[in-house]
């Protein structure tokens, strides 16, 4: 047998076996395994637009962050959606574009500065098809927001201290 022709029959053998090991692995994937569960952080007015957002696993300065965006049913498609968490201005922060999934439903991986500001919030601006951006925000989740407090003579606002 040639060397062409045994590199053709382990090119099929190892197609055959991708295919057949990888699709089910795919269909078992859990979002909420991937992510955690989904925890609605409230809803915003975007524009004329109502938006709900939820945030999926634990909020970690310095680490991912899954935000879900649904906009209403009556809601035109937007041209881009972006996310970030901090302050209005976006300073310090890394904006993230959301990817559709479902109907209204978009996604994003949006990276928690480090450290997380006193203030911050979730922030998410909608371009609509005609290039407009408005937008508007709903709060962290209490827990990950640092607390201020002050001691030994000076204020440690905005960032934890262990």
């Amino acid at each position: 047998m040639s060397h062409f022709h045994l590199l053709a029959i382990s090119a099929s053998l190892a197609w055959s076996l991708t295919t057949s090991l990888t699709l089910p692995a795919a269909e078992e994937h859990s979002h909420a395994h991937a992510h955690g569960q989904p925890v609605a952080l409230g809803k915003a007015t975007i524009g004329t637009a109502a938006v709900a957002v939820s945030g999926a696993g634990e909020v970690v300065p310095g680490q991912e962050w899954h935000v879900g965006v649904v906009l209403a049913a009556d809601a035109p498609a937007p041209k881009a959606i972006r996310v970030w968490v901090g302050s209005e201005n976006g300073r310090g922060s890394e904006k993230a574009r959301a990817l559709k999934t479902t109907g209204g439903s978009y996604e994003a991986h949006v990276a928690v500065p480090n450290p997380l500001a006193a203030g911050s919030a979730v922030w998410i601006a909608v371009e609509s098809a005609a290039g407009q951006t408005e937008k508007g925000s709903v709060s962290l989740p209490g827990a990950a927001m640092p607390k201020s407090h002050t001691h030994d003579g000076h204020d440690h606002a905005g960032h934890k201290h262990d």
